[in-house]
């Protein structure tokens, strides 16, 4: 009673900071919000707090708790994958504090602006597709639908057949990866066995419909210029198509005898880390962009940039160097930060530290080593002392 006492206390502290800085959503997905949010037992008077948030995603507070808790938990799934992604770069998508929580950065509307916006935005519908699909929503539940490239009149396609047809529908980039998981020792044939659908797949459509409803809700209620609006709402939807295009074709057989007399397959979406990486990959190949105000379109800032398709990435302004602190920037500056000692790779001194310097810290461990196995049934080790060096920017 006492814990829930102090953490309704620190809460409500939460909450008029938030408000009093005009905090971004992206506070949902921070663990202090949870932590608060997972004992609240009467939610109209908590979602009615959530004055940073917009009337409608406050409506999916009070109507969906549930929904609007995988929100939450998406959200902070997207920290931890921005985090993990940018761990060795000058911008390691630091948290700056519980209001406001990627700083003034995502005002300049930078690359790294447009990484967070399809990052969220691609967590948000990858987290309730699995959700659907786990039973964890009385909203939703199984994607029984077959994929539209498939024919309507046959349920059984041999899997090079589901490949050509998937070419057909993504021509912009790759195939989408089809994992074939094969419950069966038995190997199994791409060209020659069909397979029906059944099983659980994930559903992609209802997780789209959440993210566009909840993420691209607050472009229409926040007033922004137009371009900036523009630029979000791509980057939004690049972070769908980003999921989609990882969707994999999951099988299992079904025999006698490790025979696989009928093979049925389902969609289901990979691990979130595939997914940061490819956007990953789309920050560094993002466009610079600028509004041609005669025919109200986005187009490359510069005649000689690559054009940009739906599935990039894009911005408006430069990023800053990152190297010193700069709040009205969004910089926390790398002084401090660990580095190694390794030449012109992500995370060494030469790149992280700017030409400022590092110093090294030598301290010493004791660990356990040379252990042996000694019959029957105990490891044995010795402890040895171990020398450390760690090197931090100056």
């Amino acid at each position: 009673m006492y814990l829930l006492q102090q953490q309704q206390q620190f809460f409500i502290i939460f909450i008029i900071i938030i408000q009093t800085t005009s905090a971004f959503w992206w506070s949902l997905g921070l663990p202090s919000f949870q932590l608060w949010s997972s004992t609240q037992k009467n939610q109209e008077p908590f979602c009615t707090s959530l004055t940073f948030l917009t009337p409608d995603q406050r409506y999916y507070c009070q109507v969906n708790p549930k929904i609007f808790s995988i929100i939450s938990r998406s959200l902070r799934q997207a920290i931890e994958e921005c985090q993990y992604q940018f761990r060795n770069q000058r911008w390691n998508c630091s948290i700056f504090n519980q209001s406001d929580v990627f700083g003034k950065l995502v005002l300049r509307k930078t690359p790294e602006t447009a990484f967070i916006y399809a990052l969220t935005s691609a967590s948000v519908m990858h987290s309730i597709a699995k959700a659907c699909a786990k039973g964890e929503l009385t909203e939703c539940g199984c994607d029984k639908s077959q994929p539209s490239f498939l024919s309507s009149s046959s349920s059984s396609l041999s899997l090079s057949s589901i490949r050509t047809r998937a070419m057909l529908k993504y021509p912009i980039s790759s195939t989408p990866s089809m994992s074939i998981s094969l419950f069966s020792s038995t190997p199994i044939s791409q060209t020659n066995d069909g397979f029906e659908w059944g099983g659980c797949s994930d559903d992609l459509k209802f997780g789209r419909n959440v993210s566009v409803s909840f993420i691209d809700e607050q472009e229409s209620f926040v007033s922004r210029r137009r371009i900036v609006r523009m630029v979000n709402l791509h980057n939004n939807e690049a972070g769908r198509q980003a999921v989609e295009r990882n969707v994999q074709l999951t099988c299992k057989c079904h025999g006698v005898s490790g025979s696989c007399t009928l093979r049925v397959c389902w969609r289901t979406l990979p691990d979130f880390r595939l997914i940061g990486s490819e956007l990953r990959t789309k920050y560094a190949s993002a466009t610079q962009v600028r509004l041609n105000r005669r025919f109200g379109l986005l187009k490359p800032r510069k005649t000689l940039m690559k054009l940009f398709n739906t599935t990039d990435l894009i911005y408006i302004h430069n990023s800053p160097s990152f190297c010193e602190k700069n709040l009205r920037l969004g910089s926390l500056g790398t002084q401090g930060r660990e580095c190694n000692l390794t030449i012109n790779e992500p995370g060494s001194c030469s790149v992280l530290c700017c030409d400022r310097g590092y110093e090294t810290i030598i301290s010493t461990i004791e660990e356990d080593c040379e252990c042996q196995f000694h019959w029957c049934c105990e490891v044995r080790c010795k402890r040895c002392i171990k020398r450390v060096e760690k090197h931090f920017c100056k």
